[in-house]
């Protein structure tokens, strides 16, 4: 997501969410937002890694789905800081 604001430009990963467009202004309701500058790509590279090998183990669907969240989470940040590196 792109983010402008006093003349600045950001750059977020955003997680799920709601968005109210109105003429003057869009709000965002959302469960992550992250600025690229505050994304350690190592550190999302580690936690994708692990999620994956968390999902060849046994574990509950409820598991599986709170793991698939994470994996998601650190997917879509390394996205956004590999196409906006600042």
């Amino acid at each position: 997501m792109i983010v402008r604001k006093n003349g600045q430009i950001r750059f977020l990963a955003v997680g799920e969410g709601l968005v109210e467009v109105t003429t003057d202004r869009v709000d965002i309701v959302t469960d992550m937002a992250i600025a690229t500058e505050n994304i350690d790509e190592s550190t999302s590279r580690e936690a994708r890694q692990r999620a994956a090998a968390r999902l060849r183990e046994k574990i509950s669907s409820a598991e599986v789905a709170s793991v698939k969240a994470a994996l998601a989470r650190s997917l879509a940040q390394l996205r956004v800081k590999r196409r906006h590196p600042r």
